[in-house]
């Protein structure tokens, strides 16, 4: 039994790391699984199992991963992992999920993103609408086939308007959330090929689209060496740094997002273009944690500090931009 306890205890104490200040375990625990605060106590103390039904209850509110508090050692390492549809209705799942995900690291005390970008972080595309809009299409149109979007001009299309509802939510927790970001000069590579697909293609109806989307990319590149500049992803902040922004000269090959919400740690993994598959599994955390660590030790911080570095980095993004 005393294996099944201390699981049970490093379940207890990363429910306990996910609340916030002004939530009661035991309370949280009662509502939850509809159980006295007596029961409730009996389960914190350890006298009481948590049932199947419960423990999957509670991981399902708490975003969390059962086998992440197993610690299971070995080769095998399991992922979760929504399976794609060709409708609107799927990528606005997809975005749910981004949405609950970035929820529980915001409310959760000790909290922190390392984000390796293969190429702009969703998040940062919705401060501005158009763009935005446009990398939706692009996901909807020639990623996961939607048929509604299979004809017709990228200014004509009628995007649910949950996408920007949700996004805006979702940038500014993420604003909110300290985070390590790892960039390259190939970060932005992805969305100019998109966009001079996309002209080329006869998929814009107006010549000055592929244009303005540029010029949307270069003014979010110049707020991005702004948020490098004060060390802080808001706007209005005054101070307090919640922003480390790398640069790295080797190639960095794919999106790996590395998110800690009090004890818990998840790995979220690009996969097929644009969704993901995720893992708390500690063994592969901490081998990621090991690959990011060797990464920035290959980088050259620029946010808060070298100046000439930075202006030089955002120059040649740029020039790429703007030939």
């Amino acid at each position: 039994m005393t294996g099944q306890f201390s699981i049970q205890d490093n379940f207890i104490q990363a429910i306990k790391s996910l609340l916030k200040t002004d939530q009661s375990l035991v309370n949280e625990l009662s509502d939850l699984l509809h159980i006295s605060t007596d029961s409730a106590y009996r389960r914190i103390r350890g006298e009481t199992e948590f049932s199947i039904s419960e423990m999957a209850k509670l991981c399902i509110h708490f975003q969390m991963s059962f086998d992440s508090l197993c610690n299971t050692k070995g080769q095998s390492v399991h992922f979760r992992y929504d399976v794609p549809g060709h409708d609107n209705e799927s990528y606005l799942e997809y975005l749910r999920n981004i949405y609950l995900g970035m929820k529980m690291i915001h409310e959760a005390e000790d909290r922190l993103i390392h984000y390796v970008a293969d190429d702009i972080p969703l998040f940062h595309l919705f401060a501005y609408p158009q763009l935005a809009a446009f990398k939706s299409y692009y996901y909807l149109r020639s990623v996961m086939n939607v048929e509604a979007y299979a004809e017709g001009f990228f200014e004509d299309a009628k995007l649910p308007d949950e996408i920007m509802e949700m996004g805006s939510d979702i940038l500014s927790m993420y604003r909110n959330i300290p985070s390590v970001e790892i960039w390259g000069e190939q970060s932005i590579n992805s969305i100019l090929k998109q966009i001079e697909f996309y002209r080329e293609s006869g998929f814009f109806n107006d010549e000055k689209t592929a244009d303005n989307l540029l010029n949307n990319v270069s003014s979010l590149m110049n707020d991005i060496k702004s948020m490098c500049a004060r060390s802080n992803k808001s706007p209005e902040s005054a101070g307090g740094n919640n922003y480390t922004f790398y640069v790295c000269d080797i190639e960095i090959g794919n999106n790996c997002i590395l998110a800690q919400a009090g004890q818990m740690r998840k790995v979220f993994l690009r996969h097929s273009t644009f969704h993901t598959i995720d893992t708390a599994d500690p063994s592969f955390c901490n081998a990621t944690e090991d690959w990011i660590s060797g990464l920035i030790a290959k980088s050259n911080q620029i946010s808060g500090m070298a100046e000439k570095t930075r202006n030089m980095f955002f120059q040649v993004l740029q020039k790429t931009i703007r030939p």
